[in-house]
């Protein structure tokens, strides 16, 4: 065979070779660069399930308190429930174990914090400093009022205020959920 040949066929291998490195380095670039984007899409897709920012509520019955928000004053539950065990003590400040629901409604998040072994309730005035009270908005006023003692909360009905008028003022009441903090129900006039 001449030498003419044997050049050629070097000249097609190395040709080849050429673009078997060629195309193995940039299918390998192909491979790595999709499956960083499947990454970020995974990291992008993936939600936040603990809502912030956030109200925490210590509860003597977690499920009562669920059901109290949720169908009693038009929540929704969100994230899942977690048991958190003692993991949080140092925070919390406390080493009685810990379970956790979420419930939203518009931008108002409450983390439902039920502790194993918890004080017992505290009155507290609405001059003290300090929360004094959640307020919700509601379209029936007479129909979300009904609903509190249904689902284990107290309505104040002392508090019944109009103020304002139509338009330009409001109907309040103040109820008590199930472990006596202090709601404001009110519908626009």
């Amino acid at each position: 065979m001449g030498s003419s040949y044997l050049e050629s066929v070097r000249g097609l291998i190395d040709s080849g070779l050429r673009r078997r490195a060629f195309l193995g380095r940039f299918l390998g670039g192909v491979v790595l660069a999709g499956s960083a984007a499947v990454g970020r899409a995974r990291a992008a897709d993936a939600p936040n399930p603990i809502p912030s920012p956030r109200l925490g509520l210590c509860v003597t019955d977690l499920q009562r308190s669920v059901d109290f928000y949720c169908k009693g004053l038009g929540f929704s539950e969100i994230a899942g429930a977690q048991t958190i065990g003692i993991a949080l003590g140092n925070a919390m400040q406390t080493d009685s174990p810990l379970d956790v629901r979420f419930v939203q409604r518009g931008g108002l998040a409450i983390e439902l914090l039920h502790f194993a072994a918890h004080k017992p309730a505290a009155p507290h005035p609405m001059d003290q400093p300090g929360l004094t009270n959640l307020t919700v908005l509601v379209e029936d006023f007479d129909k979300a009022l009904a609903l509190v003692p249904k689902f284990g909360g107290t309505v104040i009905e002392k508090t019944r205020t109009s103020f304002g008028q139509h338009g330009n003022g409001a109907n309040i009441v103040f109820v008590e959920d199930p472990d006596g903090v202090r709601i404001g129900i009110e519908a626009l006039l």
